[in-house]
């Protein structure tokens, strides 16, 4: 289903090519794949595959940045525990490179060598049990995947915000762009690696975004005063964003050792 609407995405971009539409500002395409894995230590083998095999293949097959990440605490609002999930966030300039990723991986021979133990582990006891994917849209004002910090000791912040329909969904992505609050963020130190509105995946409609900080104490510290900021004190109480986002989810990441975010 991924693989036929890429397909499409590719379609609409290319003909606005074409017909002199496309716009102006390089948005780039963005994928976030979930890979639920069964024990800590089968997660842990298989980031150290996607470090050495993975992230390089992705890279020669058109892939801007690849960040795979994983996550030691138990979060969050539903309390649902990741601690076995691994996550690859990746960047591409056109859907076509991400519709044909798979495939071409799967010809990749040295991708397909150094990955091997994915593939030849025994259906009854794979490296992963399940895997899901969404398809996301860089913001206008943030439209690419950026690395934030380079530090040691850096955490990542992945957010999702559900919203009851399109109508709230878009009154959510207006309010960060044109209301003020990303570059609110930012005033506050709270750095995007993106900002993006969801296209196909689960739980739509939605927007997601990722922040970077350069350790649990900047982290703690930004949000701390984005949330008494009297800027955003003045825009949560604006009428015309009530009711914008029904449900967030709030994921800490951790980069693995090889990841390019």
């Amino acid at each position: 289903m991924f693989a036929r609407f890429y397909r499409i995405a590719c379609f609409l971009m290319c003909a606005a090519v074409t017909q002199g539409w496309a716009e102006p500002v390089a948005r780039e395409w963005i994928e976030v794949k979930h890979y639920l894995c069964s024990s800590v230590e089968k997660r842990d083998t298989l980031i150290k595959i996607f470090d050495a095999a993975l992230i390089p293949a992705m890279n020669r097959l058109g892939a801007k940045k690849v960040g795979v990440f994983f996550t030691d605490t138990q979060t969050n609002d539903n309390n649902t525990n990741y601690n076995t999930s691994v996550f690859v966030i990746a960047s591409f300039d056109c859907p076509c490179k991400l519709a044909a990723m798979e495939r071409n991986l799967l010809a990749d021979t040295t991708f397909m060598k150094e990955a091997a133990a994915i593939f030849t582990a025994p259906m009854s006891d794979p490296l992963f049990t399940a895997q899901k994917s969404a398809l996301l849209r860089g913001f206008e004002q943030c439209p690419a995947l950026q690395q934030p910090s380079t530090s040691p000791d850096r955490l990542l912040q992945l957010r999702i915000y559900n919203s009851y329909t399109l109508e709230r969904n878009a009154k959510k992505i207006d309010m960060f762009e044109k209301g003020g609050e990303l570059a609110l963020f930012r005033k506050c130190g709270m750095t995007p690696a993106f900002f993006a509105e969801a296209i196909a995946g689960d739980n739509l409609p939605n927007l997601t975004y990722l922040l970077a900080f350069d350790n649990k104490v900047a982290k703690e510290t930004a949000w701390n005063t984005f949330k008494a900021h009297p800027e955003w004190l003045k825009l949560k109480a604006d009428p015309q964003y009530k009711n914008t986002a029904n449900k967030i989810t709030n994921i800490v990441l951790r980069p693995s050792k090889g990841s390019q975010l």
